[in-house]
């Protein structure tokens, strides 16, 4: 039989005939074209009780061939056994570290190379199992310090707890106020490394999603993460950098660091891409709108499978979510509620109305960056178990979070206000299927698809390219490239012990020296504006933050809807208000203001404008800012001769752990809600720190703390 490429989609069962000529075709394959081969032989394994029994080992050593040694284990310990040449190439393939753990055939040839103690930059498809040889270099227990780089604190914590079965051998730093262990493995986002002061030598450094050190993605965190990088690069640790469908990085970085590039397609999941058609009956965008979305929920309830539904906000995000939901109801199709741990939660902490609630009652989930932090974790770690059947995400899916996902909607073809690009569009695909879960991953287009491009990478500390003045500012002279040179010594024609405290603040030099200037004009004039500590009154807030908001906002940030006026109230309001208060507060405003509105769109609204505050400028963007004052003010007042200055550090440390003590933040990035620290902060002993304090909370009986939920007692057991 000819077989051409829409016959091998089509497959559905082999008879003898069929299956001798496919395995013929496929052994025929050139080497080129292996992933081809490969492809073909995932589908095989999806219909493998299909497949004509005598023909079976046939396949089974093609299997074997492409290295799958992960399906062959799980083939033949059910079906068959293995000779003996194939029993040995699948011990060599078995882990030496890892229980019960087999590896394919290019995860070996990587372990290998990292074995040897070779620099690797990775680019592999989401199911390649990058991730599963941090665990491997782990567990060979050679270095003292590892250092894991995160982009969110969200992935921070859901790394943690993967690397919780290393306790033993090494302690898990995940806080710059922990105490070193004999042997460390640091789990930081960039902004901490640079925060960390007393970050000791770094043995093995691994990056992930490491192309958001580009310039070009429009990450406003890109400045810090090179300078983080550069920063751990000079311990000149051993290194591995892992992410998705990036083709070239920078000429001369692989010579300078001695790193091996290793690209790659091979993969044991498929992508199969289905684009979906509408006819539209209607004219006009609403009108066509609907029917877009009525097809997307027509194909969620027909799915017997999970699914991931992408869209471009987390506003649509959670209407979409809340439109299907009126969809299964509309039609009579809801089943039997679930009611959950974190249902009881929401009930008590946020409001019972809130129409999130009624969605994971019904299986549906939301996942995106204005949740709280524990909510986002809840919600994947909901859907893996298979509590919720679809998730509706923007962006944040992409970075670094694996779900048991068989199918992907890409519903938009933007991300917030910008289309969607090649990168992204692939790196979202990428999510559908799961390594041992999956054999083929579905793909579910409404748009047309960005045109394929060649990602090339581009990292600003090593080549220069395009670099913002807060990397450059951080080289040796001798490192700048002749074109940034008279910008080099502009930036650096500036008192060099207020440079020491720019270079380390990562934000705009320029506004930073403007700050500078007009603090040294105001402590002459107005001294109690800057020389405060523990909570500031209003005047100093709001001095403080009109500083900040004109000089350290890039231009490419969107404030809206947040204004310079609004921010120092709405700081104040989070610090005396609970949650629950502060969503009451604003329901009846919006009641007010939008007279028309449903109780539940008010509701609805009110808890997203409260979370979009509190996430971005409450416990993000303000701490931030404070940490810079404060390290600029400090300097200030000593320049003058003063024996003291202001402390901004306790304030700005409140805000960004949810109006937790200092002492207790710890417990905030190990996943604790602060209802729950807070519940159980009076029976904690005031001089716990570190493991001690984790130790005490993690063994508290049950009875000591009556009020503590269930949801909050499966956080505490997660520590």
């Amino acid at each position: 039989m000819n077989w051409n490429p829409q016959d091998l989609l089509d497959i559905e069962h082999l008879d003898f005939e069929d299956s001798f000529s496919l395995a013929k075709y496929v052994s025929q394959i050139k080497e080129e074209q292996q992933i081809q081969a490969n492809e073909i032989i995932i589908n095989i394994l999806e219909i493998w009780d299909k497949v004509e029994e005598s023909t079976k080992q046939i396949w089974i050593d093609l299997i074997e061939s492409a290295g799958f040694y992960p399906y062959l284990l799980k083939i033949v310990e059910k079906n068959s056994e293995m000779d003996i040449t194939s029993e040995i190439r699948s011990a060599f393939h078995s882990s030496k570290k890892l229980q019960g753990i087999t590896l394919h055939k290019e995860q070996k040839y990587l372990l290998n190379l990292i074995a040897q103690g070779r620099n690797l930059i990775v680019s592999a498809p989401t199911s390649f199992g990058k991730s599963l040889l941090i665990q491997e270099i782990i567990a060979s227990n050679k270095y003292e310090n590892i250092l894991i780089i995160q982009p969110t604190l969200a992935l921070i914590n859901e790394t943690r707890i993967k690397l919780k079965i290393f306790n033993n051998s090494y302690k898990i730093i995940v806080n710059t106020s922990q105490i070193l262990g004999d042997k460390n493995i640091f789990i930081l986002t960039a902004e901490r490394v640079l925060e960390y002061d007393g970050l000791p030598k770094i043995d093995y450094f691994v990056l992930d999603e490491f192309y958001k050190l580009s310039s070009l993605r429009d990450d406003e965190r890109s400045d810090v993460l090179n300078i983080a990088l550069k920063k751990v690069l000079d311990f000149n640790p051993t290194f591995y950098f892992i992410g998705p469908n990036i083709d070239y990085i920078p000429e001369g970085f692989k010579e300078r660091y001695n790193a091996l590039f290793y690209k790659t397609q091979y993969s044991l999941v498929n992508s199969q891409i289905e684009h979906i058609n509408i006819s539209y009956q209607a004219t006009g965008v609403r009108k066509q709108q609907k029917e877009k979305e009525e097809k997307l929920f027509e194909l969620l309830n027909a799915s017997t499978e999970q699914s991931i539904i992408y869209v471009s906000s987390p506003g649509r995000a959670y209407n979409l979510a809340k439109g299907y939901f009126d969809y299964l109801v509309h039609n009579d199709l809801l089943k039997i509620e679930q009611y959950l741990p974190l249902n009881e939660w929401i009930e008590e902490n946020l409001s019972p109305n809130w129409g999130f609630n009624g969605l994971i009652k019904n299986k549906i989930g939301v996942h995106s960056g204005i949740i709280p932090k524990h909510l986002v974790h809840t919600m994947i770690e909901y859907f893996n178990e298979g509590k919720l059947n679809v998730l509706f995400c923007t962006s944040t899916i992409i970075e670094g979070v694996n779900t048991s996902a068989k199918n992907v909607f890409i519903f938009d073809n933007y991300k917030g206000p910008n289309e969607l690009d090649f990168f992204d569009f692939s790196n979202i695909k990428g999510r559908a299927g799961r390594l041992l879960q999956h054999y083929t991953g579905r793909v579910y287009v409404f748009d047309n698809p960005p045109t394929t491009e060649l990602i090339e990478l581009d990292i600003p500390f090593h080549d220069q390219k395009i670099i913002n003045d807060e990397i450059l500012i951080n080289f040796e002279r001798e490192q700048v490239h002749a074109q940034h040179i008279e910008r080099y010594d502009e930036l650096n024609d500036f008192d060099e012990d207020y440079l020491k405290i720019i270079k380390k603040n990562s934000v705009s030099v320029e506004g930073q020296k403007e700050i500078i200037r007009q603090l040294e004009t105001e402590i002459r004039v107005h001294p109690n504006n800057i020389i405060w500590s523990g909570l500031p009154t209003y005047k100093q807030l709001s001095f403080l933050l009109d500083l900040a908001w004109n000089n350290l906002l890039k231009p490419t940030e969107t404030t809206f809807p947040m204004t310079l006026k609004k921010l120092p109230v709405s700081i104040y309001k989070h610090l005396n208000k609970s949650v629950s208060e502060l969503i009451k507060e604003e329901i009846d405003y919006l009641e007010k203001k939008h007279v028309n509105w449903s109780s539940q769109k008010v509701t609805d609204a009110a808890i997203e404008n409260v979370f979009r505050e509190k996430r971005h400028w409450i416990s993000y963007k303000v701490p931030k800012w404070l940490n810079v004052m404060d390290s600029l003010q400090k300097l200030v007042c000593m320049k003058i001769g003063l024996s003291y200055g202001g402390d901004y550090l306790s304030f700005a440390s409140i805000l960004e752990n949810d109006g937790v003590e200092e002492e207790l933040s710890l417990l905030i990035d190990l996943g604790l809600p602060a209802s729950t620290i807070n519940k159980i902060k009076k029976i904690i002993p005031s001089d716990l720190e570190d493991e001690d304090l984790v130790r005490f909370v993690k063994t508290i009986p049950r009875e000591r703390i009556p009020s503590v939920l269930q949801y909050e007692i499966d956080k505490i057991q997660q520590l």
